[in-house]
């Protein structure tokens, strides 16, 4: 899954994929960001209260089985790590390449099955609570610690949202199966834009003067209801 705004949204319709970008927390490497199964990105999320459409959220919903090679997968935001907004649940020693996953898309299911049980809980951010975890298995344990953590914290539920990155541009025809985007948006043209990727365009409220990390609330169940209908939850 893709998160971007209105004005990349433009963007990428008219260059017809999801184009990778230089990265500075991987040494400026062309790269493609998607958070598996979740709408979790926060785009704009340092902009105030604003009625400006083209702050507004839209979300790419990617075909199951589209991204086969990753360039990697991480089991939480990296930005974040990178950040340092983990080191509570961690020893100091830690580094962000040891929570790496192997970069297959299976990896990710695995994840889930084991921290999670099933596609659900992952999407409802409900970990398993209890694991009986190898005793020198520090890294899943520190993993395990900071997604079940419910205390007040700086970090948000990227903590346990599946990072997944390319390192090439992905065509959106034939990898997108639907664009969940502001209702000002849906127009005929960009309708007809959307059906030509081979996509459902699904709406939700836009709301002038409501900071863009807001929507967040509101599309993630509107992702959530399309996948209980297309059978993946």
């Amino acid at each position: 899954m893709h998160v971007t705004d209105g004005l990349g949204f433009r963007s990428i319709m008219q260059e017809s994929a999801l184009s990778a970008e230089p990265c500075s927390v991987f040494n400026d490497e062309p790269l493609l960001y998607l958070f598996y199964g979740r709408p979790s990105y926060r785009v704009n999320s340092q902009i105030l209260a604003s009625a400006i459409r083209a702050y507004a959220p839209v979300c790419f919903v990617l075909k199951p089985g589209v991204v086969q090679s990753p360039k990697r997968v991480f089991p939480f935001d990296s930005g974040a790590f990178h950040n340092e907004l983990f080191r509570a649940s961690m020893h100091r020693k830690m580094q962000r390449d040891d929570f790496a996953l192997e970069p297959d898309p299976a990896s990710a299911q695995r994840l889930i099955k084991l921290f999670f049980g099933d596609n659900q809980s992952y999407y409802d951010n409900k970990p398993i609570t209890s694991l009986d975890l190898p005793p020198l298995a520090f890294e899943a344990s520190s993993y395990h610690a900071l997604i079940t953590d419910r205390q007040e914290n700086v970090y948000d539920e990227r903590i346990s949202s599946i990072e997944i990155q390319i390192a090439e541009d992905l065509p959106l025809k034939g990898a997108v199966e639907a664009v969940v985007l502001p209702d000002a948006f849906l127009v005929r043209e960009v309708v007809d834009s959307v059906s030509a990727i081979g996509a459902d365009a699904i709406p939700y409220a836009f709301i002038d003067r409501l900071r863009p990390e807001l929507y967040a609330a509101t599309i993630y169940p509107i992702v959530k209801d399309y996948y209980r209908r297309r059978g993946y939850l």
